[in-house]
């Protein structure tokens, strides 16, 4: 989901990247709040002959500044979990808000409640700081500024205790997740987290339906599926903690020479029924190729080309002793299908994603039968 961002920026060395759903909905909020500018300065007390810009200017400059705030509060998590030892890979605005996308090791729950609670406490430190601001403010100065702080407040006071339902993957969420860790194992709580996550998807979905309000309806589909994948990293990471990438791995590799033809190199997946190669040139490692690599050429040219003009040579590397549910997380991020085992400049094996998903039933099994 998160792949088709762009990163724009670094703060405190955090890639600040923004999802093309962000540039679809910036327009949408300064239409909803240019169209409602007029209402907004009624009810903060501001008569209308006194403001001076155009209200779909203000509607922007209001759509933008919320994710602002929205950045601040992303920030926040970010702070703590670097405070705490916990490297911080992005953050990523979005359509529903942010994302702050944090390595795992939340599993001690102490660390894990005071990351979530930040992101709120700034919300309402923003929200509150707003509205004391615009109280002690002269009414008759910048009349649409005023209006902007004043839904502004109101806005990040309402994110802050909405991100405190608790509502797995929100916030709240995880500071109910946190709780229950502190008595039952971080799988057991994530499940529960989960469910409680999943029960509010269907509320928002059926409250959505009822009002007939679409954005219900989107928060109550991104809880649900953010719940589910969260409960599946989750499961993942702490089955697969065991495994180094050398218990997993395909030792004895097939290899291919960079100067096969690619008329070869279809022969050998056809009598071996392998997916992929490495490619090697004087006895060095030079590049990866695959199956599909394959269709980039025309079949009356494949007694022409050679594995070296399509292999990629941007290669994947991971050590044996390496933890699998690493590899995986790279397999995963970079969309491959295998990693090149590394030791010592020598290539030693190939994991793939099915050698990891064999290892990941295996050990499921195994905790069924323990339970027998």
């Amino acid at each position: 989901m998160f792949k088709e961002a762009m990163v724009v920026g670094r703060i405190y060395g955090i890639p600040v990247k923004i999802h093309y759903t962000f540039l679809l909905i910036i327009p949408f909020l300064a239409w909803v709040f240019g169209s409602n500018f007029s209402s907004f300065a009624e009810r903060a007390g501001v008569p209308l002959e006194n403001l001076l810009l155009n209200p779909y200017l203000s509607g922007l400059i209001m759509a933008l500044a919320l994710f602002i705030s929205v950045l601040l509060h992303e920030l926040a998590h970010s702070r703590v979990a670097q405070n705490q030892g916990i490297a911080i890979n992005s953050i990523t605005l979005m359509l529903f808000g942010g994302v702050a996308h944090i390595e795992e090791g939340l599993e001690d729950p102490k660390k894990e409640v005071w990351i979530a609670m930040a992101g709120p406490l700034t919300s309402l430190l923003i929200g509150v700081t707003l509205l004391i601001a615009l109280s002690i403010y002269p009414l008759q100065l910048f009349p649409d500024m005023r209006v902007m702080g004043f839904y502004l407040g109101q806005i990040n006071i309402f994110l802050a205790f909405f991100n405190l339902i608790p509502a797995f993957p929100t916030d709240g969420g995880r500071i109910m997740r946190s709780l229950l860790a502190r008595r039952s194992s971080y799988l057991d709580a994530t499940r529960i987290a989960t469910t409680v996550g999943q029960v509010f998807a269907f509320l928002f979905a059926l409250l959505g339906l009822l009002l007939g309000n679409f954005i219900l309806i989107f928060i109550a589909i991104f809880i649900f599926f953010g719940a589910s994948q969260e409960y599946r990293q989750t499961l993942q990471r702490i089955t697969l903690t065991d495994f180094k990438v050398k218990d997993l791995m395909t030792k004895n590799v097939s290899i291919i020479d960079e100067d096969a033809t690619v008329k070869e190199l279809l022969q050998r997946i056809l009598t071996e029924l392998h997916s992929g190669y490495p490619v090697f040139s004087d006895g060095e490692l030079k590049g990866c190729v695959t199956i599909g690599d394959i269709s980039n050429v025309a079949p009356e040219k494949h007694h022409e080309y050679r594995v070296k003009d399509i292999m990629s040579r941007n290669i994947k590397k991971v050590s044996p002793d390496d933890n699998v549910y690493q590899a995986l997380k790279i397999l995963s991020g970079f969309d491959i299908g295998r990693l090149m085992v590394v030791e010592n400049g020598n290539l030693v094996g190939i994991i793939t994603r099915s050698d990891i998903m064999k290892g990941f039933r295996l050990r499921q099994i195994q905790k069924d039968f323990s339970y027998r």
